[in-house]
């Protein structure tokens, strides 16, 4: 079984019934059996915001969603809207969009959202890396973990490039998870990209979630990635959907 557990809408097609296509068509192409798909933050976005989203895949049995939330877009609102779709069980997260905002994951503006998370036991997912990497460092997350022990936090991307750096910063925090999203970006980097992955996840096998970014990136490269790395039957098991299915507490 395998689930993407980073997805966005296209951009490429004219509305969203067009976009819920084309991305279930994607999974279908790859063999992918389930996804999450990450709303927006914005309240108008080409990948959706919240409502969108949930009210596109209302009933799948295949897509869960989570919401991209921040102070920036009518945040109480926001707020009450999430805590109703969590009540109902409608998403499965929140996500803090660090980095592509001007928001550090420790701001004191961000409480509401981890402890919204924490009453209903679901993960607050983060953007790391890339040019703004300073918004969610691994050593921010770290304090941000370490002071809120009841939740859990997915680290989206491993503050690409430098897996490395994230990995040993954030080793020791085991209510960090790591979402492999985007990391077979670049061609050049795959050899030291896997030789980090495979080191890591023998270390911490239940840490690690399979996801592609596709909306940004492409499913097939991170497929390939994935099934290139050499880890054990049980660790991949993990990687590919076990992991998925316990953080974000999908039904089979």
């Amino acid at each position: 079984m395998i689930i993407d557990s980073h997805l966005h809408l296209p951009v490429d097609f004219p509305d969203f019934p067009s976009k819920k296509a084309a991305l279930l068509n994607e999974l279908k192409r790859n063999g992918v059996d389930r996804g999450i798909v990450i709303a927006d933050s914005e309240l108008e976005s080409v990948i959706g915001s919240v409502r969108d989203c949930a009210e596109l895949f209302e009933g799948s049995d295949i897509i869960s969603i989570i919401a991209g939330i921040s102070p920036n877009f009518e945040y109480d609102s926001q707020l009450g809207y999430c805590r109703e779709l969590l009540e109902r069980k409608c998403i499965a997260g929140l996500k803090v969009y660090t980095g592509h905002e001007e928001l550090y994951c420790t701001d004191s503006c961000l409480a509401p959202v981890y402890d919204l998370a924490a009453e209903y036991n679901v993960p607050v997912l983060f953007h790391s890396g890339w040019d703004n990497a300073h918004y969610a460092a691994p050593k921010l997350l770290k304090e941000l973990a370490d002071s809120r022990p009841h939740n859990v936090f997915v680290y989206c991307h491993c503050y690409y490039p430098k897996l490395d750096e994230c990995f040993e910063v954030l080793g020791k925090c085991h209510n960090v998870y790591f979402d492999t999203s985007s990391v077979a970006d670049d061609e050049k980097l795959l050899p030291q990209i896997k030789s980090a992955l495979e080191k890591a996840i023998h270390e911490m096998p239940r840490r690690f979630i399979f996801g592609s970014d596709f909306g940004s990136c492409l499913q097939s490269v991170h497929l390939s990635l994935a099934e290139s790395l050499d880890i054990s039957d049980e660790e991949r098991e993990l990687f590919m959907h076990g992991n998925a299915e316990r953080v974000y507490k999908l039904r089979r």
